[in-house]
């Protein structure tokens, strides 16, 4: 088995991994680069991914993020997919708010420990935590040879058990492990809290602060949901969700994320959502939610009572029901996109409104302590630095430490 990084060996995002054995050939991941323009559709040089040659047999998606799979509806419709079926329809669901191509339904549903073959190559997904639901890591066996992709991780969310088992129950007997190292040499988050921390953080500001909170995280970040909803029930406040949010929350019905019906659960509609559902006249969704709906007037009226998620594109609706007066802003999201071109119209409309704005958030990838478990839980024959932009900093973490470069076909 022979092995090439396609993007991943220097970069975060955009990751895609081929394997050849035997004359057929796998992907592990097919993602999207973070700083691809609009338009671009950046496909690597994969021979019979865009069609043509039979011997690429599938692509193995590890999760849900855009920088994993978001390139994967423009590969040749002939080639199957691996994935989370939860996963699968989450994203299924969220066509109808994005409208971006849909995935093809998985060949091969991925399911903790249950191994598959896809030609020369046998597939055990191994269940981990991150900041997207559904995730797995993936060791692929062929030619008497066992490479081990961690694809996204951490140990620090709501559920450590993923985790704990895969430190408990490793896979034997590997030759290589591709281990992603976000956040390493890149200023991000170091060794920080946890959505335990996090969750008593949220639900201290939520106490203390005598009118409306606004909320910003990730719609698919299902156990962010969790943390902000447990922080708001902590503090006597309802969580109020946008509908794409509750959309997603409900399709997937996730064991200790709450959905529709959840006592103090909420669902608003952003002018965009509105607009959607009339041009498509799908009124089953607004019916849906018809009993658990309020209106951004009520956010001004009721704010006290209240934590509203928000997107910096719904500000202009909170600005006219005079929902901003009194309210504080926390960004729960990565720092790095409040450079963003519309991220600082954002915090110039808060400026203006005397809204102050925190920023309270704990990274969905594994600190550098929780890697280095998993190093010596594993006990690889080499560790190979993927979905990192300092690979070099590898070196000194973790033993027996082999990089290869975007591009570079290397033995397992």
């Amino acid at each position: 088995m022979i092995v090439r990084i396609h993007r991943g060996a220097t970069k975060v995002g955009g990751t895609c991994v081929e394997l050849a054995a035997e004359g057929a050939r796998i992907l592990l991941d097919l993602g999207m680069p973070l700083d691809a323009e609009e338009g671009d559709v950046p496909m690597p040089d994969v021979p019979g991914l865009t069609g043509g040659d039979p011997t690429l047999l599938g692509i193995l998606v590890s999760h849900l993020h855009g920088d994993h799979c978001g390139l994967v509806p423009y590969a040749a419709p002939g080639v199957p997919i691996a994935m989370g079926p939860i996963a699968s329809r989450i994203l299924s669901e969220a066509e109808f708010f994005t409208g971006r191509t849909p995935l093809p339904e998985p060949r091969w549903p991925l399911t903790d420990r249950h191994s598959f073959d896809v030609g020369p190559f046998h597939i055990t997904p191994y269940q981990v935590e991150h900041s997207a639901c559904d995730a797995f890591a993936l060791l692929v066996e062929a030619g008497g040879r066992r490479l081990f992709y961690t694809g996204d991780f951490r140990a620090h969310g709501n559920d450590p058990s993923p985790f704990t088992r895969l430190l408990g129950d490793p896979p034997p007997d590997v030759h290589a492990m591709l281990m992603e190292g976000t956040q390493l040499g890149d200023d991000r988050e170091g060794d920080g809290p946890t959505e335990a921390d996090l969750r008593e953080t949220l639900a201290r500001r939520f106490r203390a602060w005598p009118g409306l909170v606004l909320v910003a995280w990730s719609s698919q970040n299902f156990d962010r949901l969790r943390t902000v909803y447990e922080a708001a029930r902590a503090a006597a406040r309802a969580l109020v969700l946008d509908l794409y949010t509750a959309t997603l929350a409900d399709a997937a019905r996730y064991p200790g994320v709450p959905a529709l019906g959840t006592e103090g659960l909420r669902v608003y509609l952003r002018q965009r959502e509105r607009l959607q559902v009339l041009a498509a006249e799908d009124f089953g969704r607004t019916e849906a939610v018809r009993r658990a709906r309020w209106y951004p007037e009520t956010f001004a009226q009721r704010g006290s009572e209240l934590v509203v998620m928000f997107r910096p594109s719904s500000l202009p609706q909170f600005v006219t029901a005079g929902a901003l007066k009194g309210a504080l802003a926390i960004w729960s999201l990565w720092k790095g996109y409040l450079a963003n071109p519309q991220e600082q119209r954002m915090q110039r409309a808060f400026a203006e409104h005397g809204v102050p704005l925190e920023r309270h958030h704990v990274s969905g990838h594994a600190y550098v302590s929780d890697l280095q478990k998993l190093v010596v839980a594993v006990a690889p024959g080499r560790v190979i630095p993927i979905h990192t932009a300092a690979p070099a900093s590898y070196d000194a973490l973790f033993p027996r430490v082999e990089r290869h470069a975007d591009g570079e076909w290397w033995d397992v």
